[in-house]
């Protein structure tokens, strides 16, 4: 659902409930003490567990909070369910805080609320993808298993994530094994995080025998492995294998997507094949792709660095004609290269550039500027871009100024001695306070 919709959905959702959410709450526990009196209250328990659905959707962990501690205090028909206090721990790890939502689990076993097979699946995606605590997600499993309540197989993909993450490949292998004996269906989601981490480890011997134990399995390999797999080989430099796999795409019942090429053109220029990596650029065009923005700033980066700074420029300016998606690391890297070779005119036609385009500059868009105009000397240009609206200076601006005004200062630049240093020290002034240096 849209965040417009999720929040149209609360705001109706707590305009019925009107006044029933009270500020107090403890944010570990929703029990409540002997004495509290339940009101009156006209809510049925599917009301307040609608209200939980929308909240978990929109994040919102103190508000789920605060409607399960006003069902206790309801008629005992209210009482929190199984699927009530699901949905606040899913509000609470939305909201960043799945310690929190772990926590809350254990308040629902104390209040003699039985856990069903959804509370379970969430406790294990918490332990899995948030608290990134494969053992605790794998005792939720066997937890589960042991009370009748078989995981699913999303259950199953979660947790070999978590142990391929954690370079516990033998656990995800024994994972796999449990999945086929259970007679679950295998899909290319199960298998991409082990062939991610064996590929990682450049073992590509292991990564062809999980394709083919992918396609025995009854499971065709999809674009996303062989995404996977060809950034293996990229690693290796086994750009031969490379063009093989894509070749025998069509064959083997996959297309390759903007991420392929991508992929294997951020590898021919990490190796140094540039011209190679052009043409495999002409091919993306060719066939309507567009590189990725990661793709485009690495091929950018290593034109500037093996070629040329100037054909560079020229990629940038024909990748937005072709309305390629450039960001704002895509004008950092080249301006950068410029700002190198002291190019400060060529460096602010790019910033100006930038700014007629829907992509806003960063701190380090003007970090990169200032260096480049504080080096040409035009202490003056860089006081007006330090002082320019919206710009909010880091440590690395503070450093940049100090050494090049020193250095300007030692020089006699920019109208003798002083100004430069005034200039640097009246900035840097400036910054101490908000920066505490």
């Amino acid at each position: 659902m849209p965040a417009a919709a999720t929040s149209a959905a609360v705001r109706a959702a707590m305009r019925k409930l009107g006044g029933l959410l009270p500020r107090a709450h403890r944010p570990h526990s929703t029990t409540t003490g002997p004495d509290a009196v339940a009101p009156p209250s006209s809510h049925t328990l599917h009301d307040f567990n609608r209200l939980l659905a929308a909240l978990a959707r929109d994040g919102d962990g103190d508000a789920a909070l605060r409607v399960l501690r006003r069902m206790r205090l309801s008629s005992p028909a209210c009482a929190p369910t199984a699927a009530s206090y699901t949905s606040a721990m899913s509000a609470l790890a939305k909201a960043g805080r799945p310690a929190d939502a772990a926590s809350l689990f254990d308040d629902m076993l104390a209040n003699g609320v039985a856990p069903d097979r959804a509370a379970f699946s969430l406790l294990l995606h918490v332990y899995s993808s948030h608290l990134h605590l494969p053992a605790a997600a794998h005792s939720v499993l066997l937890w589960m298993t042991g009370l009748g309540l078989p995981p699913t197989p999303i259950d199953y993909t979660d947790l070999i994530f978590s142990f391929c993450r954690a370079g516990r490949l033998h656990n995800a292998f024994q994972l796999l094994d449990e999945m086929r004996a259970l007679n679950y269906p295998l899909t290319p989601h199960a298998f991409a995080p082990i062939l991610k981490a064996v590929c990682d480890n450049a073992d590509i011997q292991a990564a062809d025998a999980l394709i083919s134990s992918m396609r025995s399995s009854g499971c065709l390999p999809d674009v996303v492995v062989y995404n996977i797999y060809i950034h293996g080989l990229c690693k290796i430099g086994d750009f031969d294998a490379v063009e093989r796999v894509i070749y025998e795409s069509a064959r083997n019942g996959w297309e390759p997507d903007a991420v392929t090429y991508s992929t294997y053109i951020v590898g021919l220029c990490c190796s140094g094949h540039i011209e190679e990596a052009f043409r495999q650029l002409e091919i993306v065009v060719a066939k309507g792709l567009q590189l990725t923005a990661v793709g485009l700033n690495i091929l950018l980066d290593h034109v500037a660095q093996n070629l040329d700074m100037w054909v560079g420029k020229e990629v940038l300016e024909r990748c937005q004609e072709l309305g390629f998606v450039v960001d704002v690391v895509t004008y950092n890297t080249v301006m950068d290269h410029f700002c190198k070779k002291g190019k400060w005119l060529r460096v602010l036609k790019l910033f100006t550039d930038l700014l007629k385009k829907p992509i806003a500059p960063n701190v380090q868009t003007y970090n990169i500027l200032i260096s480049c105009l504080c080096r040409a000397g035009k202490f003056h240009f860089a006081k007006y871009v330090f002082s320019s609206k919206g710009f909010v200076a880091d440590t690395v601006t503070c450093n940049i100024l100090i050494h090049e005004f020193y250095e300007a200062g030692k020089e006699g630049l920019g109208g003798g001695h002083r100004l430069p240093i005034l200039l640097g020290i009246s900035m840097v002034a400036t910054l101490q306070s908000p920066l505490r240096i």
